[in-house]
């Protein structure tokens, strides 16, 4: 992603820097006084002189903005990037000028029998690195206007699409088949039971259709959504569902896309054998404190289609947006884990 966002800076760079060039060719030696010349040949002189010069002092600015951009970025470090870029322009600058000055005092003077003052030439080199400057300084800006549309845009695709496989998967007939079953079930043994049992599914769907609308929550609200998930799937598998809860409670503010723990656990439920002989393992625990795993043993069903795998390519695209890091996942002989970054912490959850 990184190498495609600096192509597309370095494309529009490379238009910028041909005008620019080739205006400032014939500004430079405007501003000095140096085409006002009626010998045509010296006035061509001056330009070639001024273009070679403009290109060295463009380049090397280039460089040196883009280095500043690199390490003091603006949104992150504004005063440094703006003190670091005024000395290393203004240095850059001042060691461009003595060889302009050595070189137009050698070969212009001779020439056309002017005298250049030092400090003038420097004048124009100075206006002229503060325009380069001003150039890069709005390209950037540009770009990243640019970028931070196209990652809104692509964030609510995103998230639209996440809501409509989560509903997907909840309103699907199998998912349906099996809560009706197990209610039924569940009227005949305990009546009580079955009450509880309407009631976190009703909260289940409540929880999904509040959660969705959002870019970010709480691994907390995640979790309690799981929590009422487990619950419907454990009135069904038993004993043999063992769902494990690692997140230590320091962990819990932490941010989380809505919806992507819930869809991971319902995944490897989905896709697993589950029985008396087979329990499915299921742990969710935190990773040198920058991801959140859900990870299962694997006991593939044999009777299952063949998976697109649209919802973890989701989940994926989702966090390439929202923090610009990859979903990591590990498939084994043995074990199946999704690791998904964790996002800035969620202050105003309470619990």
């Amino acid at each position: 992603m990184k190498e495609k966002q600096r192509k597309s800076v370095d494309i529009q760079d490379k238009w910028v820097i041909t005008i620019g060039v080739l205006v400032m060719g014939v500004v430079f030696p405007l501003l000095n006084g140096m085409i006002l010349n009626t010998n045509m040949s010296i006035v061509f002189l001056n330009i070639i002189f001024s273009t070679f010069s403009t290109t060295a002092m463009w380049l090397g600015c280039r460089f040196i903005i883009f280095r500043i951009w690199k390490y003091f970025p603006w949104d992150k470090k504004p005063v440094k990037h703006l003190v670091y870029e005024v000395i290393g322009i203004a240095i850059y600058s001042l060691v461009i000028v003595k060889l302009v000055f050595i070189i137009a005092s050698i070969f212009l003077t001779e020439k056309t029998g002017k005298e250049y003052n030092f400090w003038s030439i420097y004048l124009c080199c100075l206006i002229i690195s503060l325009i380069i400057s001003f150039v890069h300084e709005a390209v950037f800006f540009y770009m990243l206007w640019i970028k931070t549309i196209k990652r809104t845009e692509q964030l609510e695709k995103e998230g639209i699409l996440s809501q409509f496989e989560t509903l997907k998967n909840q309103v699907n007939p199998h998912f349906l088949f099996n809560s009706f079953n197990t209610l039924i079930t569940l009227i005949e043994e305990d009546k009580d039971v079955a009450v509880e049992y309407v009631q976190k599914l009703s909260d289940f769907f409540r929880t999904i259709l509040q959660l969705r609308d959002k870019s970010i929550i709480s691994i907390h609200e995640e979790l309690e959504l799981i929590k009422t998930f487990s619950f419907l799937q454990k009135k069904r598998y038993g004993e043999n569902l063992i769902l494990k809860n690692m997140i230590p409670s320091t962990m819990l503010l932490k941010g989380v896309a809505p919806l992507t723990l819930q869809m991971l656990v319902e995944n490897a439920i989905k896709h697993n054998i589950i029985s008396s002989g087979k329990p499915l393992n299921i742990e969710i625990s935190v990773i040198n404190n920058d991801y959140i795993q859900v990870k299962n043993n694997l006991q593939k069903r044999m009777d299952e289609e063949p998976s697109a795998g649209l919802g973890l390519q989701n989940i994926s695209n989702r966090y390439k947006f929202l923090c610009e890091k990859e979903v990591e996942i590990v498939v084994s002989s043995q074990y199946f884990a999704v690791a998904i970054p964790l996002l800035e912490d969620v202050s105003s959850t309470e619990f």
